[in-house]
């Protein structure tokens, strides 16, 4: 394995050598030069331009040039995009003498970004049928966070980041929905691994690596299969979008944190080359309570009769796992002709998790990610797409005497993805695919290191019906066949009208979660004392959810908002509780389970740089027990957002308030005495402000106020379900981008 992995890399990295002499053996090309400014005159770098209908794209220089290579002076059409400006587009004849001139003009908002992930082919987003949310590089520059978890929570109301019972390790709930139900994507290929139970190693994602987040709420199993119930959550990497690009960054913060990342890349002609290091850390802590949790338990008696019995805990202490993070991306890409096509992306990944008590053992994880994809454009309406995924994910616990790997994660995914454009109404996006995952888990057999295995055989079909120029149908099913629960079909219909300045949306999905080898397989004596085993359960039934989504958006010059609705009705919810022996803990598949909600959603971009930006979610959450609700999702939330920058020569000022606010929640628990116990988690407001000045050649310096309230939960050892605040943090991140430094 080892061996072609290492063929793979070397045959792509020689790719600029067998074909660095262009004379030989190629057809006759043709070359198409361009300049891309702003409405000022002042030339936009880093600019995309691409040739529509082929896999032919370049970026501009620091003087906004650009140059590609076509095999015919047949006539094209070249599209010219660039972040927070309208793309055009026009109509080019190559071979002309004399240079394609492209002016962008600044957009009131983001709808005519282009998006991937609803539909998997590449649109605009107002024109996407299914409701999608982006997260830009910019509003990443603005929040400047450390993390992924960071950045999430104060862009998405309706989430929450708490701490894993047992692990310590971060876990997610989104709209009601567990980590467990929401599908993460690197560059639209699967996260695999697991941090805390049923959710990804959140540290995994580099933000200084990312450019764009795409975010589709609601079930998306047609197109993702299982684990997409509850949305699908994409990060966009960057690329090389220059004939040279370049930069380096630092970070340091008050509360024993700091990153510091390096990119390089190039793109000439037909090749194209990122790399990408980063090393971030952060020390552990820990927070003590203010107060007891009071708590009230409620108990029936062999006559029926309630009674209630109030208590107060004593004060504790919790305490946050930190990290120490090494990480390397690399992306290569060869353009053979207009048709052909190749790259290969890879990661690495080290993570040394840092306990606030050291102890005689370190957990360490780390995967490695190769993703070889090879594009070929039958025709400018007619596209493959075939692409293959490896990841090998590990968990080790090194001792300073020895290191024991207890946890390893392989997957495989080969998939093969067809897009045809038909009669300018018709996107017919078609795949077959093909995963494999084989786990060792520490929980399967006490860490003995049995492992267990799964096939998935995949098929999809999706058609996106432009009816006019107002109304669109989005329609589609998947069939998978799993080697434990055979076959499952998996439905969409998504409707989309406009009519003037307003935008309805509406749909229903099938969504569908496949039970985990853990959850089938698990054997794990809990503390290793004795105390309980944790079981899996092999007759676990897979679980279903049936969702309708309604939504309207307005848009209107500096004005963008929606209001969105669903109703989510779960069945055979997978729960973890106490097994029939009445002793020990077992998966199983519990009361059917609703999630209601309303998101709501506002902005404005005004034009004197100032831009306003708010966002309200409501969630009725429901996993009954006995008739007791046990979800802890908090119902209300808002996000909100200030941004205010002003040009005063060649220096660029900006400042960002960005803040978070969740309300209390009641929830309910078993207690071993058969009791129910209610408590109540109070309300959380924190908000961060960030002073940022963007100097000529490129230099970016931001200072930040963290928690800038000083916010501390009262009881940080009862309310789990979010991750505890600390205080006051001050923060200094200075960037530095090469090409523009030497005006490359």
């Amino acid at each position: 394995m080892k061996n072609g992995l290492l063929l793979l890399f070397l045959m792509f990295w020689s790719l600029p050598c067998l074909f660095a002499d262009e004379n030989a053996n190629e057809a006759p090309s043709v070359e198409v030069k361009g300049v891309v400014t702003d409405e000022k005159g002042e030339p936009l770098a880093g600019a995309s331009v691409w040739v529509k209908g082929t896999v032919v794209g370049a970026g501009t220089n620091a003087k906004g040039e650009f140059s590609l290579k076509l095999s015919s002076k047949k006539k094209c059409v070249l599209r010219v995009s660039f972040m927070g400006y309208t793309p055009r587009e026009q109509e080019v004849t190559p071979g002309v003498d004399s240079l394609f001139r492209f002016t962008l003009k600044p957009t009131d908002n983001s709808l005519n970004e282009v998006v991937i992930t609803g539909t998997r082919t590449m649109k605009p987003l107002k024109d996407v049928p299914v409701l999608t949310r982006v997260i830009s590089r910019e509003d990443i520059a603005q929040i400047n966070p450390l993390d992924f978890q960071s950045l999430l929570e104060y862009e998405m109301p309706g989430l929450q980041f708490g701490l894993a019972h047992g692990s310590g390790l971060p876990e997610l709930k989104f709209q009601g929905s567990a980590g467990g139900y929401v599908l993460f994507l690197m560059d639209g290929e699967r996260i695999a691994g697991e941090g805390s139970s049923n959710n990804i190693d959140y540290t995994l994602i580099d933000m200084d690596n990312v450019e764009r987040i795409e975010v589709v709420k609601g079930p998306m199993s047609t197109l993702y299969g299982s684990q997409a119930m509850g949305g699908v959550v994409n990060i966009i990497t960057k690329d090389a979008n220059r004939p040279f690009t370049g930069n380096v960054s630092a970070r340091y913060g008050t509360n024993d944190e700091s990153k510091y990342s390096l990119s390089l890349g190039t793109k000439q002609g037909r090749f194209s080359s990122l790399t990408s290091f980063s090393y971030r850390t952060r020390d552990a802590y820990a927070l003590k309570d203010k107060e007891g949790q009071v708590a009230y338990t409620h108990y029936v008696d062999s006559h029926g009769q309630d009674s209630v019995v109030t208590d107060t805990s004593s004060t504790g202490i919790t305490s946050v796992k930190g990290f120490e993070i090494w990480q390397v991306n690399q992306k290569l890409s060869f353009t053979f002709n207009e048709q052909f096509r190749v790259s290969l992306n890879g990661t690495y990944y080290n993570n040394h998790v840092l306990e606030y008590k050291q102890g005689k053992v370190q957990d360490v994880f780390s995967t490695y990610t190769i993703n070889p994809r090879v594009y070929y454009a039958i025709s400018d309406d007619h596209i493959l797409d075939f692409s293959y995924v490896t990841e090998n994910y590990e968990k080790k616990e090194d001792n300073s005497k020895r290191v024991k790997k207890v946890f390893g994660d392989l997957t495989n995914t080969v998939r093969l993805n067809y897009t045809g454009y038909l009669h300018e109404k018709h996107t017919l996006t078609a795949g077959i695919e093909v995963n494999t995952q084989n786990l060792q888990h520490y929980w399967f057999d006490n860490g003995s290191g049995k492992k267990f295995d799964a096939q998935m055989y995949v098929m999809y079909l999706q058609e996106d019906f432009r009816v006019s120029d107002k109304f669109s149908i989005l329609a589609g099913v998947r069939g998978d066949y799993h080697s434990k629960y055979d076959f499952h079909a998996s439905p969409k219909i998504s409707l989309m009208y406009k009519f003037g300045v307003l935008t309805a949306r509406g749909g229903y999905g099938m969504g569908f979660r496949i039970p985990s080898l853990k959850e089938l397989y698990s054997e794990y004596d809990m503390g290793g004392n004795g105390w309980f085993m944790i079981l899996g359960n092999e007759d676990l039934e897979p679980e279903i959810s049936h969702q309708g989504t309604l939504s309207l958006e307005v848009t209107k010059g500096i004005f963008n908002g929606s209001v969105s609705g669903y109703y989510t009705r779960y069945f055979d919810e997978i729960a973890l509780g106490t097994a029939p022996d009445g002793e020990n803990q077992q998966y199983y598949n519990a009361d059917d389970a609703t999630r209601t909600g309303v998101d709501v959603m506002a902005q404005f971009r005004f034009k004197n740089g100032l831009m306003l930006k708010g966002a309200y979610a409501y969630i009725d959450a429901h996993s009954e027990v006995d008739g007791y609700n046990t979800a802890s999702d908090r119902p209300h939330s808002v996000t909100f957002t200030a941004n205010y920058s002003k040009t005063f020569g060649k220096v660029t000022l900006s400042a960002a308030v960005n803040g978070r606010w969740m309300s209390s929640v009641e929830t309910w628990y078993k207690n071993s005495a058969g009791g129910y116990v209610r408590n109540k988690y109070d309300g959380r407001t924190f908000c961060t402000l960030n002073l940022g000045a963007r100097f000529p050649r490129g230099i970016r310096f931001t200072a930040g106020v963290d928690n800038l309230f000083d916010f501390r939960d009262k009881n940080v050892t009862a309310d789990q379900s979010v991750i505890p605040q600390r205080g006051i943090g001050v923060i200094g991140t200075l960037s530095v981008n090469l090409a523009d430094l030497f005006k490359l």
